[in-house]
């Protein structure tokens, strides 16, 4: 009986080239709108070109790439409208996580989400460089995600959060007193979920993802 099944050697192989090129485009390496050529890939990666094709397929899904056919793949460019579109859909599905991680969380995982934030304070100065702060903030909202016990959403995050980190990295989405307020902000939501003050913690989710979008929008207006 034929299965269709791939090897798993495979896969595995093409989920490290879609992870090669995945950070390649969010910390700007490869800059938007960069033509992205499977050959020259597969041949920096000593792979062939199927699993760069299937690198590209995946990260379009994730919004990081467009494939355009007769042309192949570009690294996707983003405007005013694409972050309106990107942002509303964090605020609802971000929201829709406090409003189930307070009906759901388990204390292990409100306790996860702590020693996050206790990490990030024992970080210095010299080493919260964006890309940690960046992998710090989306770890602790992957975690939230995680605690609301909500398959389907877990799911759409997935598609969305490679273009948030993006934002924190080369977008300057990162508040200018990171050090101060970034921790007892994030301390004060996991907070209001364990004693399950949902609508105060929706509000506070909320007010949160809009701070992110006003930078945003702030650092492409200003072109940084």
């Amino acid at each position: 009986m034929t299965t269709g099944f791939e090897p798993a050697q495979r896969r595995v192989l093409a989920d490290d080239v879609t992870d090669q090129i995945r950070d390649a485009i969010v910390t700007g390496s490869l800059a938007p709108g960069t033509r992205l050529r499977e050959d020259e890939l597969a041949a920096q990666m000593s792979v062939s070109r199927g699993p760069v094709r299937e690198a590209f397929v995946k990260l379009e899904r994730e919004g990081l790439v467009v494939i355009e056919r007769y042309k192949g793949a570009r690294v996707v460019e983003l405007y005013r409208d694409d972050i309106d579109q990107i942002f509303s859909l964090r605020k609802a599905f971000e929201s829709l996580a406090v409003e189930w991680a307070c009906k759901n969380a388990t204390p292990a995982e409100l306790d996860k989400l702590g020693r996050i934030l206790d990490q990030f304070g024992k970080e210095s100065a010299e080493q919260r460089t964006p890309e940690l702060i960046a992998d710090v903030d989306i770890s602790f909202h992957d975690g939230l995600v995680k605690a609301a016990h909500h398959e389907r959403l877990t799911r759409a995050w997935e598609g969305l959060r490679a273009q948030i980190y993006s934002f924190l990295i080369t977008r300057m989405a990162l508040r200018k007193d990171y050090d101060d307020t970034w921790e007892p902000d994030h301390r004060a939501l996991v907070q209001l979920i364990a004693e399950k003050r949902q609508d105060e913690a929706i509000q506070h989710i909320q007010r949160h993802v809009e701070a992110s979008y006003g930078r945003v929008v702030d650092a492409m207006e200003n072109r940084e």
